[in-house]
């Protein structure tokens, strides 16, 4: 039987920040397993933004043969300075973000991702845990 969910939960196992060009914007790249679909990994870049997003923050991009995704998002700047402040230590375990997606992608019984006709979801918000002891 399949079941369907509105989020992807990953732990993250690095990240880095990426400055690309003379005059760059930040770019914070986190290098994730997936923890709530049987297998793969996650790539996420996100963005400072001054301008307030209405709808979607961001996108996922699911690769067809390969279990891996690529999702970019954009949040306000002093959202962006405390992820990035936060993650400036290291933490007693990995740190775990969901991301809440504005449609639902379906699993199969075993828990992998169906990826029939499943190639790109919006990302409606983030949520952060970050251990601090």
């Amino acid at each position: 039987m399949k079941e369907t969910i509105n989020v992807i939960q990953v732990s993250v196992q690095s990240a880095e920040v990426t400055l690309v060009g003379h005059d760059a914007i930040p770019a914070l790249v986190a290098n994730c397993s997936l923890m709530n679909i049987a297998r793969g990994n996650m790539v996420l870049t996100l963005k400072p933004t001054d301008v307030d997003k209405v709808g979607a923050i961001g996108v996922v991009e699911i690769e067809k043969n390969r279990p891996v995704m690529l999702a970019r998002a954009s949040v306000s700047v002093a959202q962006f300075n405390l992820v990035l402040n936060c993650l400036q230590h290291i933490p007693p375990r990995p740190v775990t973000l969901i991301l809440a997606l504005q449609d639902s992608l379906t699993l199969t019984s075993d828990g992998y991702l169906d990826a029939n006709g499943q190639d790109r979801k919006f990302i409606s918000d983030l949520s952060w845990s970050i251990p601090i002891l």
